[in-house]
């Protein structure tokens, strides 16, 4: 049996709009793991509250970008408001609806779970053989949200404390900060007040594009961690430091050889005007300077690792 994890929850209001509201927040911040099921004992009262809750949180997203006039800003945006506007959900069983994001499911229906569900939650509790069973069917490092504050996930079944996921997030990034220190990039220095150092980034995502492989392999570890631990409480800080972390790593995938994938700017980065892709139009975007002129001034300035990064670019294109 794979290794799960457990959160014990409790909503601060009751009733079915409340805590249908607290779980779509919760997943909100887990939407790119995989599927969720929700296990309760009246799926299609639940699964109407729940979408319900689901558009507000969309709406809430449309004034924000209703709000700012950073064209950036504004992708992504409209990125994240059309997959949730997309995200399906249903009150069939897997087999008959596989399609489906988030199902909403009586205990008696999970004889059969969906693929790669990393999050379901308990509104209703299952007998001690219906917990094995579906133990069984979850993925390894799988959660486990009990709305019930069911001892039995941890006493009888040996479920971990979601804790134990957010402390390995913290260790994870202990590694980071030592790689960066090790590269004489201080992290702290590359956003300040919300104002990015752009030459400062410059010069870290040449030393990085000098390591890109092992860069990558520790910034891959770093958002699974993450990604499994969320939601996660961050102080401001700390998520600036993460935004500048994932924003290079972002940078240097989109700037080494190889597939380019979304994965670290759907999740993490709050505003992707230093980003060099463009992910909605295929191509590099350098604020009005040509690759040409960009690989020239990287060139004269020293950054080979970047101006040449950059050639190779421009070549492909």
């Amino acid at each position: 049996m794979a290794q799960c994890y457990i959160e014990l929850r409790k909503s601060t209001a009751r009733g079915a709009e409340s805590l249908a509201a607290d779980i779509m927040r919760h997943l909100h911040a887990r939407q790119h793991l995989g599927k969720t099921v929700v296990v309760c004992d009246q799926p299609v009262g639940m699964l109407s509250a729940a979408r319900k809750q689901w558009l507000r949180l969309s709406r809430c997203l449309q004034k924000e970008r209703a709000a700012t006039l950073n064209a950036d800003k504004i992708l992504k945006f409209t990125h994240a408001i059309t997959r949730m506007q997309h995200m399906g959900f249903s009150a069939k069983t897997p087999l008959h609806s596989p399609e489906a994001a988030v199902y909403f499911l009586r205990p008696e229906d999970l004889h059969v779970m969906p693929v790669q569900c990393y999050t379901t939650y308990f509104l209703t509790a299952l007998s001690t053989e219906g917990m094995h069973a579906l133990l069984a069917q979850l993925p390894h490092e799988a959660l486990v949200v009990d709305y019930l504050d069911d001892a039995r996930w941890q006493q009888q079944l040996g479920l971990i404390p979601k804790q134990a996921l957010e402390d390995r997030v913290e260790r994870v990034w202990q590694e980071v900060c030592q790689f960066l220190t090790d590269h004489h990039i201080a992290i702290q220095d590359l956003i300040t007040d919300d104002i990015r150092n752009v030459e400062l980034m410059d010069e870290a995502l040449d030393t990085l594009l000098g390591t890109s492989h092992h860069f990558l392999r520790i910034a891959n570890e770093f958002q699974r961690a993450l990604e499994l631990a969320r939601p996660v409480a961050l102080s401001k800080e700390l998520r600036t430091a993460y935004d500048s972390f994932i924003l290079l790593a972002h940078r240097v995938e989109a700037l080494s050889p190889g597939s380019y994938s979304q994965h670290y700017l759907e999740n993490y980065s709050e505003d992707d005007s230093f980003f060099l892709y463009d992910a909605a139009h295929g191509q590099l975007r350098l604020g009005g300077e040509t690759l040409a002129e960009a690989y020239l001034r990287h060139q004269a300035a020293g950054r080979l690792h970047l101006a040449q990064a950059l050639l190779r670019l421009s070549s492909a294109l």
